[in-house]
C-alpha cells in the first residue's frame, strides 16, 4: 500500500516554491516532524563530530544537504574532492534518502557519470538505524576499496535511459568485490 501511495505522490505536479525552502524540488513533501527532528539531531551531532573527510555545506534547507567529500589517503581517490547531494524523503528515516554525486562524479565501477550510486544500503538494504554519517562512510569505503578508476560497463546505456532519481531504478546488486 505504501508503494502505491508513493507512486500516486510522484505523479502530482512539482511544487512552485523557491529551491531553498523546507520543500525540496520535484515531488517531495514537507518533512514529517519525526524526520525533521531526526535530521536536526544528526546535523547537531555532525557539527560536533563530523566523519573524517566530510564537510556539510551550510544551508537553511534541512531536506537537501550538500556534503564535500575528500578521498581517503592511500587510495586511488586520495585528496580528490567530490560533492554528495542528499535529499531526504518526508518519512525519513523509515525511507532511505536519495544520494547522488554532483558532477563530476568519481570514476568508479559502481558510480555512473550522472552521479547515481549503485550501493545496496541506499535502496533495498536501507535501515532506519543508518545515519547520514554512516552512509557517507559507506560511500568512502566503497571508493577506497576500488582497484581501478573506471565507469560501470553499462554507463552510457544507463545514463541515456534512467530516470532522474536513482531510487526509481531497479538495481541489481551482484558485485561485492568493489
Amino acid at each position: 500500500m505504501a508503494s502505491l501511495e508513493a507512486e500516486v505522490r510522484s505523479k502530482k505536479r512539482p511544487s512552485r516554491r523557491a529551491p531553498d525552502t523546507a520543500v525540496s524540488s520535484g515531488h517531495q513533501k514537507v518533512l514529517s516532524k519525526i524526520a525533521a527532528n531526526r535530521l536536526q539531531k544528526e546535523l547537531a551531532e555532525w557539527q560536533i563530530n563530523p566523519p573524517a573527510g566530510f564537510k556539510h555545506k551550510y544551508s537553511d534547507n534541512l531536506q537537501r544537504w550538500h556534503i564535500d567529500m575528500i578521498g581517503a589517503s592511500g587510495t586511488l581517490y586520495a585528496d580528490e574532492k567530490y560533492i554528495l547531494q542528499i535529499e531526504f524523503p518526508e518519512n525519513y528515516p523509515m525511507e532511505s534518502p536519495q544520494v547522488v554525486f554532483l558532477e563530476p562524479a568519481p570514476l568508479h565501477p559502481h558510480i555512473y557519470s550522472n552521479g547515481h550510486i549503485c550501493l545496496d544500503i541506499l535502496y533495498e538494504s536501507w535501515s532506519p538505524a543508518m545515519t547520514v554519517s554512516s552512509v557517507c562512510m559507506s560511500i568512502l569505503s566503497m571508493l577506497s576499496s576500488s582497484p581501478a578508476k573506471e565507469r560501470p560497463q553499462d554507463n552510457d546505456r544507463y545514463v541515456k535511459s534512467c530516470r532522474k532519481s536513482p531510487k526509481d531504478t531497479r538495481w541489481w546488486f551482484h558485485d561485492d568485490n568493489v
